[in-house]
């Protein structure tokens, strides 16, 4: 088995985190039961080098990756082993603990350690912070070790690690009974906000009066910058209800998760409500403010499941969900498999508002699977890194490059042809875009974005050369540059750190 788990674009190169219990193939060494395996693709999806990572026991599961600069990595995964690549466990009959790696681009660890207790503790996301350290968030029964403060069954748990791998704070969020966490963001104000969803059982520091419906709803928790609850909210309505993802926009943040519900805060809810429909889920997208206020919501999918954690701005004010499909009907249509059976990749644009503008089935007749494996390249080309099975549900790890074609005409540049390289990355004051046009055209543009995708700056550019951006008054933070030259389109991501 080797399934798909998140990747990163640097340098019109792709590096792919993921799972396998494979001993063949693209894989060069496996460890023991499952490994962490990491794969360097060319920006046509050519292997060129692969890694694995692990012990003789299980490790692997919710697998991410997110990069430092231009040569450093992050990796978060679980793991149960004592040995191999890991250094130290101090809690080895474990139900799993999570595991952080610093890693260079070539694969060889700088360094590694492991975050937990005695008790189940599972990832759910990791997200390297504004200082260089990286934020691990997932869920846990623990109440030792890396975890002192659990207040029930299953708690939120987020753990701080700086950039030399030691741990700087832990803490638990949660009430009496079982509550799950899925993600975190950083957001502009240097705090974090979770995304989780809750039983409603009091307690801990779950605070009773968030207006919860019933069964499970979602559960926004809004932290300062050392975990400090400053505000935290419940939506949803009668049936199940789950949190998966959020953005943060200028105005608010928009959320994406599940739904069973057609009432409370929960309205358009494709096929009958609840539980007793086994297979139907709804993906739920809504928007907040800065303090909680829902401001709008959408049900989007057909009457079977329909579950997406991938939602990304679009320069028109809207937005691209990326998740997966069952159905076949409602706001569905083009599935190539057997609804129910098999699942399909789905895209469906939505307006500033929630509204469906058009959808995109795209899939064969297996079972395509994805979780986090989604880069946004522009608002009309994206690359997946998913897990696709055929027979006996044993899957192998697709990437695909995605565009509409409707757009443009999509020119693909070989590596060396790569039209923008950046300089320094991260940068501080100032940072340098070198550029080479396309044969026979003479101008291009240079747009840059924040990480809401707000447009930060504009520039034309001149024949081939070098351009200068004066970047002290910005933010320190991810940004995003667009070069657009005739037909052909360039993107890629640099840091601001001052």
């Amino acid at each position: 088995m080797d399934e798909g788990g998140s990747l990163i674009s640097l340098n019109n190169k792709y590096w792919i985190i993921a799972n396998t219990n494979s001993t063949n193939g693209d894989i060069s060494y496996n460890h023991g039961k499952y490994d962490v395996w990491l794969l360097n693709i060319d920006s046509i999806g050519n292997l060129i080098n692969e890694k694995t990572y692990g012990g003789l026991e299980y490790d692997g599961g919710f697998d991410i990756i997110d990069e430092l600069n231009d040569s450093v990595f992050y990796i978060a995964s679980m793991s149960q082993s004592i040995d191999g690549d890991i250094s130290s466990n101090p809690w080895p009959g474990a139900a799993g603990n999570l595991w952080v790696l610093q890693v260079n681009k070539q694969g060889d660890i700088l360094w590694e350690t492991m975050a937990g207790g005695t008790g189940e503790d599972i990832l759910s996301d990791m997200k390297v912070t504004n200082d260089g350290g990286v934020l691990l968030f997932g869920n846990t029964t623990s109440n030792d070790g890396d975890v002192a403060d659990n207040h029930g069954s299953w708690d939120n748990w987020l753990i701080k690690i700086d950039g030399n791998g030691q741990k700087l704070w832990s803490k638990c969020y949660g009430g009496e009974g079982p509550d799950w966490g899925t993600s975190v963001i950083q957001t502009d104000d240097g705090g974090y906000l979770l995304i989780s969803s809750t039983d409603g059982e009091g307690g801990g520091n779950y605070d009773t009066s968030c207006n919860f419906h019933s069964f499970w709803d979602v559960w926004l928790l809004k932290l300062d910058l050392i975990g400090n609850i400053e505000w935290q909210q419940c939506y949803g309505g009668h049936y199940g209800d789950a949190g998966d993802n959020a953005i943060e926009v200028p105005d608010g943040y928009i959320i994406i998760g599940g739904t069973e519900s057609d009432d409370g805060d929960v309205s358009g809810y494709h096929g009958e409500p609840g539980p007793q429909n086994k297979n139907g889920n709804d993906i739920w997208v809504f928007k907040i403010d800065k303090t909680g206020n829902m401001l709008w919501q959408n049900c989007l999918g057909g009457t079977n499941y329909d579950w997406a954690r991938n939602i990304f701005t679009t320069s028109d004010g809207g937005f691209m969900v990326v998740g997966k499909t069952l159905s076949n009907d409602g706001d569905v249509s083009g599935f190539h498999g057997r609804p129910g059976i098999f699942h399909d990749l789905w895209f469906a644009k939505i307006d500033s508002v929630g509204n469906l503008l058009w959808q995109y089935c795209y899939g064969t007749d297996a079972d395509e699977l994805i979780y986090r494996g989604v880069i946004q390249k522009n608002d009309w080309d994206y690359v997946l890194a998913y897990s696709r099975s055929y027979v006996y549900n044993i899957p192998d790890v697709c990437v695909v490059e995605l565009y509409d074609s409707t757009v443009g005409i999509k020119e693909v540049r070989p590596v060396e042809e790569e039209m923008v390289s950046i300089f320094p990355n991260p940068a501080n004051n100032t940072v340098t875009f070198s550029y080479t046009l396309p044969e026979k055209i003479n101008t291009g543009t240079l747009e840059l974005f924040d990480s809401n995708g707000k447009r930060v700056n504009t520039m034309q550019t001149e024949n081939s050369g070098k351009k200068t951006m004066d970047c002290s008054s910005l933010p320190s933070g991810i940004y995003y540059y667009r070069f657009t030259a005739g037909m052909t389109i360039n993107s890629g991501k640099f840091i601001i750190r001052h």
